[in-house]
């Protein structure tokens, strides 16, 4: 899969990762939960040193510690 950054990483409770709609999520630190506040909310955890893409609602907030970052990104063909 290739994707393509449209910022640089923040906070994963940055206001302008709330507003977008694929995110990069990489987890510095030991096992995280990571929530994502949907219509529906979910939560699922990620392991040491992984990284995943995110696929949310635009408005939709992410909680997780400060062991993990985020990443506005896009796919790519």
């Amino acid at each position: 899969m290739v994707i393509k950054p449209l910022g640089t990483e923040k906070a994963v409770g940055d206001a302008s990762i709330a507003e977008a709609r694929l995110v990069r999520l990489v987890n510095t630190g030991s096992s995280e939960v990571v929530t994502v506040a949907n219509a529906t909310p979910a939560s699922f955890t990620l392991i040491a040193n992984t990284s995943i893409i995110v696929e949310k609602e635009i408005g939709a907030a992410i909680g997780a510690t400060a062991a993990v970052k985020a990443t506005i990104v896009a796919f790519t063909n």
